[in-house]
């Protein structure tokens, strides 16, 4: 079967979805595939900051587990500290849930999904799937997560990226679950270029943490010493997964031609906080903006988007890495801030929810910005070549 359509959207992550659903409204041909079948699970602690909450036009209620206002800070798996916000901070939930979730919104406003319909070749707009189907359009918005099919065919060279690892502790089994019921759990100071974290949910809670590529043969026993630290059993932990957090270089490919590229299939994870949902759900606006533009035949291609992207969310990035190297590089004095200062705190919050941004936090900084850009100059050159940042040996 052949068929034409206004836009083939490849994967139906929150990025996928929200391109999806914003196209459908507007009223055009939409085509969103995915290689599993749904409802589907994928290795993410499943956090999802008020920030990424708020930029969708629906309510995400019906697959929220647990509203956190709370986090419980531990430095170097040691002594801890407690921080509550009045307002609510992040959802948890699982993203076997949220992923369905979104994709039944994109359909119910017109949008076709193919789930368990892998891509099994690419030429220009045109799309095979391994059923033997074969579909066409105007444009593609590839949402195939990091080192996708729609990358790799275009021949772009892989993103590079932290690593993480994460698991389930049963609540019924462990009784530490019965302390997680309100609050997040960060580990800082342990894990060269990332964190431990406790996401409480429903029935278990999720525990992971993640670093440089350099920690990856180290994850597992790194994993079971966290877990021990929190009062889990680190050897009873279920659904054990390992998964690649993609990072943007700023130079990397957003589009090709009549491709555009969102969420983790573009990078956009965040590198001080590994969060990539609300750059996903974000990136899927503006490629849907760009792609009405294209099929309306006001533009021939995907420009305004890596505009878009550039004028809007790389600043942010530009910003979230300076941060994540001077912490990496001495976090003492950061988790100090963070403990005693409540204008730290305050400032960290607004950001969570999407009251603040990176790049406001860096403009109050005034004439003490030049050191700082200075200080974390050296600090990425530094992480780089101690982490083996670049290329993940």
């Amino acid at each position: 079967m052949a068929r034409s359509w206004d836009v083939i959207v490849v994967g139906a992550g929150p990025g996928g979805s929200t391109a999806a659903y914003d196209l459908a409204t507007a009223g055009a041909e939409v085509l969103l595939v995915d290689r599993a079948e749904f409802p589907r699970d994928k290795p993410c602690g499943g956090g999802v900051l008020i920030s990424a909450v708020n930029l969708l036009p629906y309510s995400l209620d019906a697959v929220t587990e647990q509203t956190i206002a709370s986090f419980r800070v531990r430095y170097k798996r040691s002594w801890e500290f407690e921080h509550h916000y009045h307002e609510p901070l992040a959802i948890m939930t699982q993203r076997s849930r949220l992923d369905a979730f979104m994709v039944e919104r994109a359909v119910e406003v017109g949008a076709e999904f193919r789930d368990g319909s892998p891509v099994r070749g690419i030429e220009g707009t045109s799309l095979s799937l391994a059923n033997g189907d074969n579909h066409r359009a105007d444009a593609v918005i590839a949402a195939d997560g990091a080192n996708g099919i729609v990358r790799r065919a275009l021949g772009l060279p892989r993103l590079r990226g932290a690593v993480a690892l994460e698991g389930n502790a049963d609540r019924s089994r462990q009784t530490a679950g019965e302390r997680w019921s309100d609050a997040v759990g960060l580990e800082l100071g342990s894990m060269p270029g990332g964190y431990g974290w406790v996401f409480p949910k429903g029935d278990h809670c999720n525990v992971g943490l993640g670093g440089f590529p350099a920690v990856a043969p180290t994850l597992r026993d790194e994993l079971s010493k966290y877990a021990g630290c929190e009062s889990f059993d680190g050897g009873s932990l279920t659904e054990l997964r390992g998964h690649h957090l993609p990072l943007r270089d700023p130079d990397s490919a957003l589009v090709s031609g009549q491709t555009a590229f969102v969420g983790d299939a573009a990078g956009l994870v965040d590198p001080l906080s590994g969060e990539g949902i609300g750059n996903a759900i974000r990136s899927g606006q503006l490629a849907a903006d760009a792609a009405r533009d294209l099929i309306a035949g006001e533009s021939t291609d995907f420009s305004s988007y890596q505009s878009a992207i550039e004028a809007e969310i790389e600043p942010e990035l530009r910003v979230a890495r300076q941060l994540q190297a001077l912490f990496h590089q001495s976090p003492w004095p950061y988790v100090q801030l963070l403990r005693r200062s409540d204008r730290f705190w305050t400032a960290f919050c607004r950001i969570v929810r999407g009251e603040s941004t990176y790049t406001s936090f860096q403009s109050r900084l005034g004439p003490a910005k030049a050191l700082v850009d200075v200080a974390a100059g050296f600090a990425e050159r530094r992480g780089r070549r101690t982490a083996a940042w670049q290329d993940g040996s």
